[in-house]
């Protein structure tokens, strides 16, 4: 039987976190996917024997890692009994509490023992130790207010990428990285440097992946009450078979598909199917 918990962080943490979570389930599925979100995770297996598979690599079991931005799917490889807390990062997050380079991540599951974080280390540690789901929230929460409380979480790329961002959701078509990057006031090289080491993608990389993000959403609420080609035209596709090249790309599923998959996951995202 699968239990879930969700819990916000700190409000002073909330323009880098998301929330965190608690999963629990005596008898998971051999395998679960995970789609890219544009956005990082942290994660922390309390028990169970997990491996990340792609198209071209294998992470061997995990304990705890840190996930990548990316454009293609994970599926996540289990057996048997799985307890994972973990954090959800907002698109700058991590940077900002993880510290470094996100753009090293691209593309990869990373376990925090290769990480050299020790600070992340310790926290693993007391992770495994704790009896309760609220006590792992608490532990996580302490931990990134310490951070918090010790770096420049305001400086001057954080806001120029924050209004970039901003910019780009706000357009539904037709968005381009050299009006985001006059929107942060660098030229189109230093943006796109700046972006892929704080988000952890190219800029283009994560355009397309809230295009995806939008247009699921927006198929998962019309309930086949508005025709598909309409939905993709809205949200920057060419037609219909632009739309699910790239669905399959990102999700391996086609639309159809991938809605069966998610129709009662409360997500508009789909990021775990």
């Amino acid at each position: 039987m699968a239990e879930i918990r969700m819990e916000s962080p700190d409000a002073s943490l909330c323009p880098f976190i998301k929330m965190y979570f608690w999963g629990y389930d005596t008898n998971v599925p051999r395998v679960q996917r995970i789609v890219p979100n544009g956005e990082m995770g942290l994660c922390f297996y309390r028990r169970g024997d997990v491996s990340y598979v792609a198209a071209d690599w294998v992470a061997a079991s995990q304990k705890s890692c840190i996930m990548g931005q990316g454009m293609h799917y994970n599926d996540i490889i289990a057996e048997g009994e799985v307890e994972i807390v973990g954090t959800h990062f907002t698109a700058l997050g991590a940077s900002v509490l993880i510290g470094g380079s996100m753009h090293d991540y691209y593309g990869r599951v990373v376990s925090v023992a290769d990480m050299g974080d020790t600070g992340l280390m310790t926290l693993e540690e007391r992770i495994g130790e704790a009896e309760t789901p609220e006590e792992c929230f608490e532990l996580m929460d302490r931990f990134f207010l310490e951070r918090l409380a010790s770096i420049d979480a305001d400086n001057l790329n954080l806001r120029r990428l924050k209004r970039a961002i901003a910019y780009g959701q706000r357009l539904r078509r037709d968005v381009r990285i050299e009006d985001m990057a006059m929107e942060a006031c660098l030229s189109k090289r230093q943006f796109g440097r700046i972006f892929a080491d704080t988000v952890g993608m190219p800029p283009k990389d994560y355009l397309r992946i809230m295009r995806y993000r939008r247009t699921l959403a927006d198929l998962k609420a019309a309930k086949g009450r508005e025709p598909v080609s309409r939905i993709a035209w809205r949200n920057g596709y060419y037609d219909f078979s632009h739309l699910t090249s790239d669905f399959i790309k990102i999700s391996g599923y086609t639309p159809s598909v991938l809605l069966d998959l998610s129709a009662n996951d409360n997500d508009d995202a789909g990021w775990r199917i």
